[in-house]
């Protein structure tokens, strides 16, 4: 089986980053570069919720998601520009990487396997980026975009594999 890696980058070295290895079910939270470059090591898929490509104010598949009811964070923003010129830095390192957007893929049973588990939001995050490569790998994604296109594991997809997870519960996971 592929090994899977999701990122939630933060937009500067130093803050929390989340990170998640699947199918290991390995998470942990880690601020450096080097930490996700080595963290990710021996994955064959990185799946990140940054912006790997840029086009101001919206990107074509930023479009799709507001026409679709969610709100990404304009391009135009200083963080947003910081958190792009990290995640293509690191990517440039990575191997394979497709980015997400991981808000249309947060549900309340999601929180719930969250809370179970003691997850922090990023490594929640990192979760569902994750969760989005083996659905990307599944051929279980939406695709956002053609120019530049985010990825999104189809709901149905995360519902289904979350609910998996909850009837393994207790004794689930490690870090």
């Amino acid at each position: 089986m592929s090994r899977v890696a999701g990122i939630d980058l933060s937009a500067r070295e130093g803050n929390p980053t989340g990170l998640f290895i699947l199918p290991d079910f390995v998470w942990r939270t880690v601020r450096r570069d080097e930490e996700i470059v080595e963290g990710v090591r021996g994955c064959d898929l990185v799946v990140i919720d940054a912006p790997l490509s840029v086009e101001i104010p919206w990107r074509d598949s930023e479009w799709e998601l507001i026409r679709r009811g969610f709100r990404p964070l304009p391009l135009s923003m200083g963080s947003m520009r910081e958190l792009h010129e990290r995640a293509v830095r690191l990517a440039e390192r990575m191997g394979r990487v497709i980015e997400t957007f991981v808000s249309p893929m947060r549900t309340p049973l999601v929180d719930v396997l969250s809370k179970k588990t003691g997850w922090n939001r990023h490594e929640r995050d990192a979760f569902l980026c994750a969760l989005t490569g083996l659905a990307f790998l599944e051929g279980e994604v939406e695709i956002f975009g053609r120019e530049h296109p985010i990825y999104v594991a189809k709901r149905s997809y995360v519902e289904g594999y979350v609910r998996a997870l909850l009837q393994k519960l207790p004794g689930f996971g490690k870090r």
